[in-house]
């Protein structure tokens, strides 16, 4: 009897509904849940079939064309999601297990279908659905407003160095020029001179006092234009106007490593020391008017990285040193001359490059902001305040390495780039912390 009430308890209390039906699928037995979940009576559901219950729409199930729900009584036991109808015809999702009951013979007469209302939880994943598209469009839009954020930083710092990117180029540019221009005169000269010879050769037939006079005239003619001179000349003149179009090369290609898009995001083979030899080529003249510069690159191994990216970081950082010199210069002696140290090293997880100089320093008061986006403390149009913002974003965020600074107010301030080697293995170690 304790078993009986025990089990009539469980039958009673739970929410499944539990319905046994003959072969012929007429419901045989039903508890509370299923008249709750259908919302007929008891005497309503003595009388009806189970296919009654259910709204099955035709379909194939293991190669067994289905139309009603007796159908899978085919199968030994069958799990799956089913719709069903209410008695005002609403229709709801059931998820649903039937399995055979057998008699002592092992002949089956009787079917247990268990069923639990699953429409409320479809609602909310078609709602979770709908707003993890909407999330996915908003990061998408998010990374579309970052990159739109740093490609407008480059140009604002491009924009910046012009001037003096414009003056770089022009200085090989011009003495390229000067050097056309003379070795066209040089060509000139010495055209004629060569036709003399040939002169002196066609005339060496005829006679030899004609060719006397003629060796007389070409004589006159290497001295008159110094032709020693010119021969010498020309080699120099060639190695500077060939070091000239290296020069401009060199600025051309810095420029267009540091202005290719990064949309992408593609992580590859990036050497630091060649990233920070490319952005001084830019920045030289930003720099040279104020600061000496102290480079040490040490041998480092290559990280894995976005190009663009880490070059513009180093050229952020680079710009503030240089505008915190020019602002101490200001306010010091004339014959003060700042310093900017650059230097890398490695050990086995990072390589790690230093930006030192010895400008203005940042308040201690401003340290914990100076990666807050807008934060500023230059006049109104000198800064946006979003350079060491991306920065910190691009180091810290986008390629996991850290982004330190160090600094004293009226002494200078040093930064530090640590970028991990292996970009994915360093991802693996920030889950895991």
């Amino acid at each position: 009897m304790e078993m009986k009430y025990l089990f009539e308890t469980i039958i009673k209390n739970i929410k499944q509904s539990l319905l046994i039906t003959d072969s012929n699928g007429k419901l045989e037995f039903f508890n509370a849940s299923t008249e709750k979940m259908w919302n007929y009576s008891e005497g309503e559901l003595k009388n009806m079939n189970i296919n009654d219950l259910f709204y099955f729409e035709s379909s194939y199930t293991e190669g067994n064309k289905i139309s009603q729900i007796s159908d899978l009584f085919l199968f030994e036991n069958w799990n799956g999601e089913i719709y069903a109808k209410n008695k005002e015809n609403s229709v709801f999702c059931l998820k649903v297990s039937i399995c055979q009951i057998f008699e002592e013979n092992s002949n089956v007469k009787k079917y247990l279908i268990i069923s639990e209302n699953i429409e409320e939880k479809k609602n909310l994943l078609s709602q979770l659905k709908l707003k993890d598209e909407e999330l996915q469009k908003s990061i998408k839009n998010l990374e579309n407003a970052q990159f739109m954020m740093i490609e407008e930083d480059k140009l604002a710092n491009l924009g910046h160095l012009s001037a003096g990117i414009a003056h770089e180029i022009n200085n090989p540019l011009g003495f390229i020029i000067s050097n056309f221009g003379t070795l066209k005169k040089y060509v000139e000269k010495l055209n004629e001179i060569i036709l003399l010879y040939k002169s002196l050769l066609a005339n060496s037939e005829e006679g030899m006092c004609l060719v006397k006079d003629e060796v007389a005239n070409v004589e006159s003619l290497e001295r008159k234009y110094n032709l020693d001179f010119i021969m010498d000349d020309i080699d120099e003149l060639l190695k500077d106007t060939e070091g000239g179009i290296e020069r401009v090369q060199k600025i051309i290609a810095a420029m267009r490593n540091f202005a290719h898009s990064s949309l992408e995001k593609n992580f590859e083979q990036y050497d630091l020391n060649y990233g920070i030899t490319n952005t001084l080529v830019i920045a030289k003249n930003e720099i040279k008017y104020n600061s000496n510069i102290e480079i040490e690159l040490d041998e480092i191994p290559q990280v894995e990285a976005i190009p663009s990216e880490i070059n513009q970081v180093i050229l952020n950082l680079i710009i503030n040193s240089s505008h915190a010199i020019k602002e101490k210069q200001e306010n010091a002696d004339l014959d003060y001359f700042g310093l900017l140290k650059i230097y890398t090293f490695s050990d086995d997880l990072f390589v790690s490059c230093v930006i030192e100089d010895n400008g203005t320093g940042i308040p201690k008061e401003n340290l914990d902001k100076i990666f807050e986006p807008f934060f500023t403390t230059k006049p109104i149009g000198k800064g946006t305040g979003l350079g060491l913002s991306i920065a910190y974003d691009i180091i810290k965020n986008t390629h996991k390495g850290d982004l330190i600074v160090d600094s004293v107010l009226g002494e200078g301030t040093k930064v530090t780039i640590k970028l991990p080697i292996r970009h994915e293995e360093q991802e693996e170690v920030t889950q895991n912390e």
